[in-house]
């Protein structure tokens, strides 16, 4: 164990040299950079939301957003070949979008880059302590994907989630955050209430959203249930891409465990393949720190080369229930004469607010 902590060291103080040059500001602090993201439920204070017809000064603004105004719908698809490739240059005509299995029209399409908006959910407790330097080089790895003009956010988690750093293009700001990943220091890891307060906070935020959810998925003590988080995850408007902590060192100890305690890996594992998978993101289970630069690497592809699509919902009920979103894509990217067959992922649906 002292040799891995050699490692994970040296390690730490590789991402830190690295990280330094790739994020910078774009622009002086605004009062954008404090958001009424940190005035939502939790430790810091109630709720701020604008009143009717006022345009909160205080949260981040993208080029597009994911969505729901009236009967008006409005996502963010990203397509891949069978191999994972991001496929970029497709028209209208290649998309078909379905409600509740009704054909859809488009209103709107556009290809689009733009800036990102990313929550770091980081699991910080005890749960995490053999393998710790696992969060280090996830939260230090993904912050070197990311480019000037985007924001981000850090909130840690155990009994209950605390906001480390609220929106910010300060890249200082960021690293001041990020090194407060020191020692956990409770041993509960509430996964479920650190989810849903996280959505809760970005409900009122602008952008290109997503959520990075560093986490063994372990759920130890919330108030909030499992099917109460999913739930969340199938209203939100951010995808959350899901890092699963812990997997090298599950194989080291596979043969200590009572068979309870590998039912409850398992379980975990799909807690974090379902946030993921209803909100349009992916869920990722690295064995080895060498697999993380490449799954940032691909994360990040996925949030800048998305389609916004858009469309006006033939259902015209505000009942506040689940509608299923399906998005098909029919190409010839090959120019073989025959249609490729491609991936989508979005969110999975929307709940239409009532009126």
């Amino acid at each position: 164990m002292r040799f891995v902590r050699k490692v994970a060291c040296a390690g730490l103080a590789i991402v830190l040299a690295t990280a330094g040059s790739v994020f910078t500001q774009t622009s002086p602090p605004s009062r954008a950079a404090r958001s009424a993201f940190a005035q939502a439920p939790g430790r810091q204070g109630p709720p701020r939301r604008p009143k009717a017809g006022e345009e909160d000064p205080d949260r981040p603004k993208g080029q597009t957003a994911i969505s729901v105004s009236v009967d008006l719908v409005s996502l963010q698809a990203l397509v891949t070949d069978q191999k994972g490739n991001v496929v970029t240059g497709l028209r209208p005509e290649n998309f078909t979008v379905y409600e509740d299995n009704v054909k859809q029209e488009i209103s709107h399409f556009a290809p689009v880059e733009a800036n990102i908006t990313v929550v770091m959910l980081v699991e910080y407790s005890k749960q995490v302590s053999w393998f710790i330097y696992e969060v280090w080089n996830a939260i230090y790895g993904f912050a070197n994907t990311l480019r000037p003009g985007d924001w981000v956010a850090v909130i840690g988690y155990d009994l209950r989630p605390t906001i480390l750093q609220d929106f910010t293009q300060d890249r200082s700001k960021l690293m001041d955050a990020l090194r407060r990943f020191n020692y956990p220091a409770f041993s509960e890891s509430n996964l479920s209430d650190a989810l849903i307060d996280t959505l809760d906070r970005l409900e009122e935020v602008e952008g290109k959203l997503a959520v990075l959810l560093v986490s063994t998925g372990l759920d130890t003590f919330s108030k909030h249930t499992y099917d109460e988080a999913l739930k969340k995850c199938k209203a939100a408007n951010a995808s959350v891409y899901a890092i699963g902590l812990g997997q090298n060192f599950r194989i080291r100890t596979d043969q200590y465990r009572a068979p309870e305690a590998n039912l409850e890996l398992l379980m975990s594992d799909n807690r974090l393949r379902s946030f993921a998978e209803f909100t349009g993101g992916e869920a990722y289970f690295p064995r080895f720190v060498t697999e993380f630069p490449s799954i940032f690497n691909n994360v990040s592809a996925q949030l800048r080369n998305q389609y916004s699509i858009g469309y006006v919902s033939t259902n015209p009920k505000h009942d506040g229930k689940f509608r299923k979103i399906r998005v098909d894509v029919t190409a010839d990217i090959n120019n073989d004469g025959k249609p490729d067959k491609l991936k989508v992922l979005t969110r999975k649906g929307y709940v239409p607010k009532p009126t």
